[in-house]
């Protein structure tokens, strides 16, 4: 698993986006809006020490999705010198095991003990910039944070996360929207902005952070107005012609319903049609989960021969053609070739 985990990394030197998801052992329904406002709270800190950045995100009842953005390490840290790594350790000094580390920077300081610091940098250095790393920190903490508000011990999480490469561009603007229409397919809203727990509703309330790494999102640059920025994603959402208005949202901007229900989309397909895009986010898509590199021919096709040695030797190219609906030119590196998708109610393709 390790070796499988270090070969879907991105290239180095630059830096890389990717979804990922984990769930919770047995997938019972275990976080409440207690819960998951102590996930929000630990996912904030958490960023801000790692040096990641969380570009869509939605808490649900079992798992949890993110779309994260990993600057390449040895560049995000050029320049660095040993106090900038224990200012950034202070973000989580309310921690115990991080007071009782910044506590022994203080000791090493009033006695002189350089090389003890230097040997506390190192350690810290290993934690930042890091997907793995970060998302085995999180969900240390929220099983430690969920177990004792609950009284409950053992493991919470279902084994690893699973993650899957986004190139930058359109790859990273559909799975946003497809992280944020989780709720509006799980049936606990018809629109994502009633929902508190998704980046989407929270960037309408008006959360600086949450627009600015939207606009992020669906822009690929931060200077657009935030007008604009909703009005792209909503035609994502749920796709130009197939919106109905449903009163205002707190900015003051439409609010609009989703037009796909699930008789609308088993219709579409019983005519050997392919879904539009808008409508195939709003069922469950393996290949946002199991299909390890999603973006453009090219950019899947150079990852292929960058890792060649990991595939057989009758494969010789990479990106592969998404089925059952249109996906523009999105490919993707694994081709799976059954339920690739799941209707909302559960019907498969």
């Amino acid at each position: 698993m390790r070796k499988t985990r270090e070969f879907l990394l991105g290239p180095e030197g630059e830096t890389n986006y990717y979804h990922v998801v984990s769930r919770v052992a047995g997938r019972e329904l275990l976080f409440g809006d207690e819960d998951k406002e102590v996930f929000r709270i630990i996912m904030l800190k958490q960023l801000k020490f790692s040096g990641l950045r969380a570009l869509a995100w939605c808490f649900m009842g079992n798992h949890f999705h993110l779309l994260l953005e990993v600057p390449d390490k040895e560049g995000a840290m050029k320049g660095w010198k040993d106090e900038d790594y224990i200012k950034r350790l202070r973000v989580l000094r309310s921690e115990w095991s991080t007071h009782q580390l910044l506590g022994e920077v203080a000791m090493y300081r009033e006695n002189g003990h350089s090389e003890g610091i230097s040997e506390i940098v190192e350690r810290v250095k290993g934690r930042m910039f890091d997907l793995s790393m970060f998302m085995k920190e999180l969900k240390m903490k929220m099983t430690l944070a969920y177990n004792n508000a609950h009284e409950r011990c053992g493991a919470l999480w279902e084994g690893r996360f699973k993650s899957v490469l986004l190139e930058s561009g359109d790859a990273v603007r559909t799975v946003a929207a497809y992280i944020d229409l989780n709720p509006v397919r799980a049936g606990l809203v018809k629109d994502p902005v009633d929902y508190r727990w998704c980046s989407y509703a929270a960037a309408v309330a008006g959360v600086k952070g949450a627009r600015q790494v939207l606009t992020f999102a669906v822009m690929g640059k931060q200077r657009v107005a935030w007008r604009k920025v909703v009005a792209e994603y909503r035609c994502l959402l749920y796709g130009a012609g197939e919106e109905r208005l449903g009163g205002v949202t707190v900015d003051g901007t439409n609010r609009r319903k989703g037009g796909f229900t699930q008789e609308k989309i088993e219709e579409v397909w019983a005519s050997g049609g392919k879904l539009p895009l808008a409508a195939a986010l709003r069922c469950r898509v393996r290949y946002f989960t199991d299909g390890a590199v999603l973006g453009g021919q090219r950019y899947v096709d150079e990852f292929f021969e960058n890792k060649r040695e990991h595939f057989g030797s009758r494969r010789n190219s990479g990106g592969r053609k998404m089925r059952e609906a249109d996906w523009g030119e999105l490919r993707v590196l694994r081709d799976l070739r059954m339920n690739t998708i799941r209707v909302p109610g559960g019907k498969r393709s």
